[in-house]
């Protein structure tokens, strides 16, 4: 009589992994979605990446930005609900909100923590906040009534230190352990 192995090919195995959607992100009409994969149950890597180019008021205000934002969690204790991490930020922006715009790129880092609520096997809330450094530089313009850019500032650049991100998380795990 032969016992089959826990590691026998058919036995069925899924991927560990969970979408994501950040709602705070989503409430200012900047789409972002995000994956991530859980290496171990208390290790995973997350992928966010966010997208959004609007105007309004006869393309005399904008609103466009890229980011990527990937991260390492460690999930705590044995319920691993709570969790801290290392997360690094980049992206381009184009905001013209007043008369004067700023276009450019950032990229940063930081520590960040947070607290997983799953209210179904494969469902939950993730409640998130990280801290850190960002580096902008950019350049400053206003448009003249033709609507050329007229630049103010070129190389600009401003250093912060400070709440890098804030998030209010959909979950979905489709595969692996849902606990």
């Amino acid at each position: 009589m032969s016992k089959k192995s826990p590691a026998s090919p058919s036995r069925k195995t899924c991927i560990p992994l969970s979408l994501r959607a950040n709602l705070l992100r989503w409430a200012t009409l900047t789409p972002d979605l995000g994956i991530e994969w859980y290496a171990t149950p208390h290790i995973s890597i997350l992928l966010n990446a966010s997208w959004t180019s609007w105007s309004w008021k006869e393309k005399d205000r904008r609103y466009a930005l890229w980011n990527l934002s990937p991260e390492v969690r460690h999930y705590l204790g044995t319920a691993r609900h709570g969790y801290l991490g290392l997360m690094y930020h980049t992206g381009e922006f184009n905001y013209k909100l007043t008369s004067t715009g700023r276009q450019g790129s950032y990229h940063g880092g930081g520590i960040t923590g947070g607290y997983l609520w799953m209210f179904r096997p494969s469902w939950g809330i993730d409640f998130h906040l990280s801290a850190g450094y960002t580096r902008a530089e950019y350049d400053t313009y206003t448009l003249a009534p033709t609507g050329i850019r007229v630049y103010k500032e070129h190389n600009a650049s401003r250093n912060y230190w400070g709440i890098n991100s804030a998030a209010i998380t959909l979950i979905w795990k489709i595969g692996g352990n849902k606990q």
